[in-house]
C-alpha cells in the first residue's frame, strides 16, 4: 500500500503544470533549434549568444522534467524524448495557428463587408422578411457593411459564380449548377392593365388568344419568364428587365403586363390598375430563393446574413 502511494506521489510530482506563454516561447526556441541543427547554427536565426540560448533550453528541459538533446563533442542530437516533444509542439503550433485563422475570421463578423443581392420591388411582399433579418442581423453585428445590388436573378446568379456577390436572393425558373437555392418565399403574379384598356370590355375571363390581341409587356431578355412567353408571338411586344419597368408600360395605358399582386395593389388603391380577370392558367406563383455560390467558402459574417435571412422566413434548413 506505501509503495502504491509513493508512485502515484512521483507521478504528481513529475506531471507538468498547466503550458503558459513562456512555455510555448521555449518550445518554439526548441524548434528553432532542431530545425537549424544544434545551438551554434541558431544563434543568428535568435540573435541570442549560444551561452543565452543553453540557459533557455535548460530551463524547458527542467519545466518538462525530460532531457531533450543531446550536445557536445559528439555533436546536437535530439534524444527519444525530445523527437516526441518536437512532433507534439508542432501540433501545437499548428492549432494556434487555426485558431489565429479562426479568430480573425470571427472578427470579420463584427467588422467585415458583404455584398448582398435580390430581385427589384421585394419590399412589398409580405412573404419576404428580408427586412427583419437584416435588422435582426445588424442589431448583432453592427460594424459590418452590407454592399447591396438590385437586379434580374440571371444576374445575380452571373455575379455569384464570378465572386462578386457573397449572398442573393433570386427568383429562376431553371437551377444553375454551381449554385445552392433554399426556397424562402413566393409571391402571385397577375394580369394587369389601365383602367381604359379595351380587353376589360370583354367582361368576362380572358384567354391566352384574348390577350396577345392586344400589346404585351414580358419580362426577361435571356429568356421569358411568364406563362405568355411561350404562348406565341405578335407584333406589338415590349420587353423589360424589371418591376418598375413593367408597371410604367402597363400605366401607359398601351399594354398588358404581369405584376405581382403585392407591388399592383399600389395602383389599384389609386384607380390608375387594374386586374385583368383571366383563366387560371394564365395565373403563375414564382418562388424566390436565397442563393449561394456551393463553392464559395463565405465570411463568418455572410452566414451569419444567411443564418438571420433563413430564420426570419422560418426555414429550418442547417446552412453549411
Amino acid at each position: 500500500m506505501y509503495d502504491r502511494l509513493k508512485d502515484c506521489h512521483l507521478i504528481y510530482l513529475i506531471k507538468m503544470k498547466p503550458i503558459d506563454n513562456l512555455d510555448i516561447r521555449l518550445l518554439k526556441l526548441f524548434h528553432i533549434i532542431a530545425d537549424s541543427g544544434g545551438f551554434s547554427a541558431a544563434q543568428d536565426q535568435l540573435n541570442m549568444h549560444q551561452s543565452s540560448i543553453s540557459k533557455k533550453m535548460g530551463d524547458l528541459e527542467t519545466r518538462l522534467g525530460l532531457t531533450l538533446c543531446q550536445r557536445g563533442r559528439s555533436g546536437f542530437k535530439l534524444t527519444k524524448d525530445g523527437l516526441q516533444v518536437y512532433e507534439t509542439s508542432k501540433k501545437l503550433f499548428n492549432h494556434i495557428s487555426d485558431f489565429q485563422v479562426k479568430i480573425d475570421e470571427i472578427c470579420n463578423v463584427s467588422n467585415g463587408s458583404i455584398n448582398l443581392g435580390f430581385t427589384d420591388n421585394l419590399a412589398t411582399n409580405k412573404n419576404c422578411r428580408i427586412q427583419t433579418a437584416i435588422n435582426t442581423f445588424c442589431n448583432t453585428h453592427s460594424k459590418v457593411n452590407i454592399n447591396t445590388k438590385i437586379c434580374d436573378s440571371a444576374l445575380i446568379e452571373k455575379s455569384l459564380l464570378e465572386h462578386k456577390l457573397d449572398v442573393g436572393i433570386t427568383s429562376p425558373e431553371v437551377l444553375k449548377s454551381g449554385l445552392k437555392y433554399l426556397y424562402i418565399f413566393n409571391e402571385q403574379q397577375q394580369l394587369y392593365c389601365s383602367p381604359l384598356h379595351p380587353i376589360l370590355a370583354l367582361n368576362r375571363e380572358v384567354t391566352v388568344e384574348d390577350i396577345l390581341a392586344h400589346p404585351v409587356v414580358e419580362r426577361g431578355l435571356n429568356h421569358y419568364v411568364t406563362p405568355l412567353s411561350d404562348a406565341g408571338d405578335h407584333l406589338y411586344k415590349s420587353t423589360t428587365t424589371n418591376m418598375e419597368a413593367t408597371a410604367h408600360m402597363i400605366l401607359s395605358g398601351y399594354f398588358i403586363g404581369y405584376l405581382p399582386e403585392h407591388y399592383a395593389q399600389i395602383w389599384i388603391d389609386r384607380g390608375e390598375m387594374v386586374r385583368i380577370p383571366a383563366i387560371h392558367s394564365l395565373e403563375y406563383t414564382p418562388r424566390f430563393y436565397l442563393t449561394v455560390n456551393e463553392k464559395n467558402d463565405l465570411s463568418y459574417a455572410a452566414k451569419a446574413l444567411v443564418t438571420a435571412i433563413l430564420d426570419a422566413h422560418e426555414v429550418n434548413t442547417n446552412f453549411e
